[in-house]
C-alpha cells in the first residue's frame, strides 16, 4: 500500500503557552507524508508569530489560515475545506501525538480490504494523559470489529475515554458543521452521529495521542456566561430536534427553557434550527417557557427586596 497523504488540522485560539506540544509532536512524527493545516480562530496573543516560525522549521507543508473568532466548529469547517490529504486527523492545540501516532493510524487501513474501505469513515485509536501511560478508558474487546455497526458503536461508548481517529476525506466531502448565529460551540456529535449511522468505523487499542487534563481551560470547565448558556441552549435544541422522544432529548427540555430567555437572540436569527413536525414538543416548550421566564426574574426580585 502506498503511503497516503494525511492532513493533520489544528484549530487554535490563544494557545501561545501550549502550542509547542503540537509543534514538537508533529516534528517527531515517523510518518512523513503529512501536511499541517492550522486555523487561527481570532487569537489575541502571540500564537500567530509562533505559527509563522514553526512553518519555517519543518519539512512538510504548513498552511496557516486566519479568521475572526467563531468557535471550533467554524474553524474545523475552514480546515476541512483546505485539507488536501486522503485522510484527516484532528490534533487539538494543547495536545500531542505520540511519535508513531500517524503511522499507527495509517497502519489500520491495512485491516480493511481495499474493496471495503469506502464503507469506513474513521479508524479509531486510543489516548493517554500526561498523568499516566495507561490507556484512558477500558480496552476494546478483541471482537469489536466483528460486531455490526450499531453494536460496535455502543461498545465504543461503553469503554469510555477520549479517542482520536483517522478520518476519510472522501466520507467527509460535503459534510460540515452547522454555523448557527450567536453560537460558538457546536458539539461534535452533530456530525459524528449521522456519519456513524452511514459508515462503519474500525476500532483499535493502539495508543496515538496524549492529552492534558486538570489545566482548567477545557470546554467542559468553562466559566458560566451568556455565551456558554447560548451554546448549551443550542445544543439542547439540537438534542430535542434529533431525539425528541428519547430520554436524552427530553432531559434537555428544562435547561433549554430556563436558558432560552437569556439567549433568545440566537433563535431570532436561527429559524432553520426550529423544531419541526412536533406539535407536542413545541407545546411543551411553550408551557415551560412561562415558568422559566418567571424563574429568570426571581433573583432580581429577591435582591430588590433585600435592598441590594
Amino acid at each position: 500500500m502506498t503511503e497516503p497523504l494525511v492532513s493533520v488540522f489544528t484549530c487554535v485560539y490563544n494557545r501561545a503557552d501550549k502550542i509547542h506540544r503540537v509543534f514538537d509532536s508533529m516534528k517527531a512524527q515517523t510518518y512523513k507524508n503529512i501536511e499541517h493545516v492550522v486555523v487561527n480562530d481570532g487569537s489575541t496573543d502571540n500564537v500567530l508569530d509562533l505559527l509563522e516560525r514553526y512553518r519555517t522549521e519543518v519539512p512538510f507543508p504548513v498552511l496557516i489560515l486566519n479568521k475572526p473568532n467563531g468557535g471550533k466548529h467554524t474553524a474545523t469547517n475552514l480546515a476541512w475545506d483546505n485539507c488536501h490529504g486522503d485522510y484527516i486527523v484532528q490534533l487539538d492545540s494543547d495536545d500531542e501525538l505520540l511519535p508513531d501516532g500517524i503511522r499507527k493510524l495509517v497502519g489500520l487501513l491495512g485491516c480493511v480490504p481495499d474493496d471495503k474501505r469506502d464503507e469506513y469513515w474513521c479508524y479509531v485509536g486510543r489516548c493517554i494523559t500526561q498523568l499516566s501511560p495507561s490507556m484512558v478508558g477500558k480496552p476494546y474487546p478483541n471482537d469489536i470489529n466483528l460486531l455490526d455497526r450499531e453494536d460496535a458503536a455502543l461498545v465504543d461508548k461503553q469503554v469510555g475515554g477520549e479517542k482520536i481517529a483517522l478520518l476519510s476525506a472522501k466520507a467527509l466531502k460535503g459534510v460540515r458543521f452547522p454555523e448557527p448565529p450567536g453560537v460558538k460551540f457546536v458539539p461534535e456529535g452533530v456530525l459524528w452521529e449521522p456519519l456513524n449511522a452511514k459508515y462503519n468505523s474500525w476500532y483499535s487499542n493502539e495508543i496515538i495521542r496524549k492529552y492534558y487534563v486538570d489545566e482548567g481551560e477545557n470546554l467542559s470547565h468553562q466559566k458560566m456566561s451568556r455565551q456558554t448558556i447560548a451554546n448549551k441552549v443550542w445544543s439542547c435544541r439540537w438534542q430535542l430536534e434529533n431525539r425528541r422522544y428519547q430520554t436524552k432529548g427530553m432531559k434537555c427540555l428544562i435547561p433549554y427553557c430556563v436558558g432560552f430567555f437569556l439567549t433568545s437572540s440566537v433563535y431570532r436569527k436561527g429559524s432553520p434550527y426550529m423544531i419541526k413536525n412536533s406539535g407536542f414538543v413545541n407545546l411543551l416548550l411553550a408551557l415551560l417557557f412561562v415558568p422559566s421566564y418567571i424563574f429568570h426574574f426571581i433573583p432580581a426580585i429577591w435582591l430588590k427586596l433585600k435592598g441590594i
